[in-house]
């Protein structure tokens, strides 16, 4: 019998241009020969920097320290000496301090012994978690370890396989090649909140992914319920309000969060990562990433450090065909656009996106024809067009009364419009003007 293929209401089927890199082999890349890791790679207060210049640091090492608990600890990815502490802007946009580290002339072996006998209460799977560093990295960046000492009951750990941006597919990779690691950090997610149920749920564009996750389930002895659910392939399907609403039926309030309807929900990756922190006691330090693009040679999935150089993970996948039009930090729905390729890759980096100059250039934007096809696909069910007008005419209260705030920024409308409308970037500059406001 046919398995449901589980959805949300609305949306946008986007040209997917997976196929550039969903087969690669896993490129592990060298360790460059500079890393800058940024102290601030999370949502929260930025990591305390524990090095000074001159100092030599190992790989795994802490060289931030999360102050409070509201933030996230971070791990050298290298061996080698810390030549500065410089500020910068990271990828994501943020104003941080960065620790330069030179790797010329220093061991970076490392090994991580597997540990087959795991059993650890659930305060000391968050504990591990996040002394680890681990957070968000599918782009949110928010620390787990605050994910799993939730405030209100949970019953259900979703793994969000969805991938739906465009062009990324490491994510992919991981399902495919390391389900162990999927269903058995899963486990552990399960534990750490009490929850009652554990679902991995991957878009139907990845067979082989699904396929993967499923045969392994099948030979495993769970503690508590686990399956895996295939999703339409439907943009933003990944979103984790929509995928909620897909495979459980349950609507996260505005304003709200999954936690608000006995959910948590968790990235591929950052699930990868809980699975290495815990069974190999190994800190985020390094992550599986997608260069791609009709720009690059040889788009590709690769395994990184953090702090390595946009410049360089680009190199390794041989460089670009022609003169660069864009490079975006992500995807092409909602990704940020790089003023230079020297930024440093993040804990959140999961795609380099290189676009051709001719793809880069902006479309030109007509009059608003109040088609209404904005609305049509809005998995918010917003009215994008009236917000829109409203935030560029910083009529505030009016872009509130329409529930600006709850715009996620998926780009479905604008991606829809047959005007061209820039209608996300009119939110998100209203959505800025609130803020500033206090509001």
């Amino acid at each position: 019998m046919a398995q449901d293929v589980l959805t949300f209401k609305k949306g946008v089927h986007i040209d997917e241009f997976k196929e550039l890199s969903e087969d690669s082999n896993l490129l592990v890349l060298e360790v460059p020969k500079q890393v800058v890791i940024p102290l601030t790679q999370h949502i929260g207060a930025p990591s305390k920097c524990l090095v000074n210049k001159k100092d030599e640091v190992a790989v795994g090492q802490l060289i931030g320290q999360a102050v409070g608990n509201f933030s996230a600890n971070i791990h050298s990815s290298v061996a080698g000496v810390v030549t500065d502490i410089i500020d910068i802007q990271t990828a994501s946009g943020k104003n941080a301090q960065a620790v330069v580290i030179d790797t010329e002339g220093f061991d970076q072996n490392k090994e991580y012994i597997l540990n087959e006998h795991v059993d650890l209460s659930k305060e000391e799977i968050v504990s591990k978690i996040k002394d680890a560093g681990i957070v968000g990295m599918g782009g949110a960046a928010f620390p787990t370890h605050i994910k799993y000492t939730p405030p209100k009951p949970i019953d259900t750990v979703i793994v969000n396989g969805a991938e739906c941006e465009p062009y990324v597919t490491c994510d992919d990779y991981i399902l495919k090649n390391k389900p162990e690691a999927i269903v058995k950090g899963l486990s552990l997610l399960v534990k750490a909140v009490d929850a009652k149920e554990g679902i991995i749920a991957i878009e139907d564009n990845k067979p082989k992914a699904y396929e993967s996750i499923a045969n392994y389930l099948k030979n495993y002895d769970a503690k508590v319920k686990l399956r895996v659910v295939k999703l339409a392939t439907k943009y933003p399907q990944g979103d984790e309000k929509r995928i909620i609403d897909a495979v459980l039926h349950r609507h996260v309030p505005s304003g709200g969060l999954p936690m608000d309807v006995g959910v948590n929900v968790s990235n591929v990756s950052s699930v990868n990562a809980v699975y290495e922190a815990i069974y190999y006691d190994k800190p985020l330090y390094e992550r599986v990433m997608t260069v791609t693009g009709h720009n690059i040679n040889k788009p590709t999935n690769m395994l990184v450090k953090i702090g390595t150089a946009f410049e360089y993970a680009i190199d390794q996948a041989a460089g670009t065909k022609g003169e660069i039009g864009k490079i975006i930090n992500g995807g092409p729905m909602m990704g940020i656009a790089q003023p230079t390729n020297d930024k440093p890759i993040e804990k959140a980096t999961n795609c380099i996106l290189v676009q051709t100059k001719e793809e880069a250039i902006p479309p030109v934007t007509e009059p608003c024809i109040r088609c209404a096809r904005c609305v049509e696909v809005c998995p918010v069910n917003l009215m994008p067009l009236y917000i829109h007008k409203f935030a560029l005419k910083e009529k505030l209260d009016m872009a509130e009364s329409y529930r600006i705030m709850d715009c996620i920024e998926c780009g479905s409308c604008s991606y829809i419009c047959p005007s061209k409308r820039p209608l996300v970037e009119a939110i998100r500059f209203g959505k800025r003007q609130i803020r500033q406001a206090g509001k």
